[in-house]
């Protein structure tokens, strides 16, 4: 058992500088942790807003392309040199920024461009191949949105109306 009075003031004192000290450093240790969560945080919302601007350029100019196609399935006339400028704006913008993209969402537009220069050759089988385009279109659209975690995010968002 302690007896008190045995204690010293200077004995007390020291007791007390040494729980300061260890407290500021156990302080600091967590403010230091809590730093670098915020940094990568931070870095994180960075990369997703990156990501996502490239994806709305990309929907932007898909539907700019798809809009043209539609015409022609419809048998509209339309200028080949057109569809093949929107064609090389996808590109640019798929090119420009391969290093945000991922793999899932480059390789399905891909696939889709190619689906479309198959539309635009074939003469006969119009239906049947504005049709695989159109399910490529579909299916990169799903892909941007699992992608970037829309339905997730909106879940989210309908709790704060709520």
């Amino acid at each position: 058992m302690i007896n008190f009075s045995e204690i010293k003031t200077e004995n007390l004192k020291d007791t007390f500088y040494l729980f300061g000290i260890f407290s500021t450093f156990i302080i600091s240790i967590v403010t230091l942790s809590i730093a670098i969560k915020n940094r990568k945080n931070s870095l994180r919302e960075n990369l997703y807003k990156e990501q996502f601007n490239f994806v709305s350029k990309l929907t932007s100019e898909f539907y700019h392309l798809h809009s043209e196609l539609t015409k022609i399935n419809n048998g509209k006339e339309i200028a080949i040199n057109e569809i093949e400028e929107k064609i090389e704006n996808i590109f640019s913008v798929m090119f420009s920024n391969t290093h945000l993209g991922c793999d899932n969402v480059l390789i399905k537009a891909s696939t889709t461009l190619d689906s479309v220069n198959v539309f635009l050759k074939s003469s006969e089988t119009k239906k049947e191949t504005f049709e695989n385009y159109f399910k490529n279109f579909g299916e990169l659209t799903n892909i941007i949105r699992n992608q970037m975690g829309v339905h997730p995010l909106s879940k989210e968002n309908e709790k704060l109306f709520r």
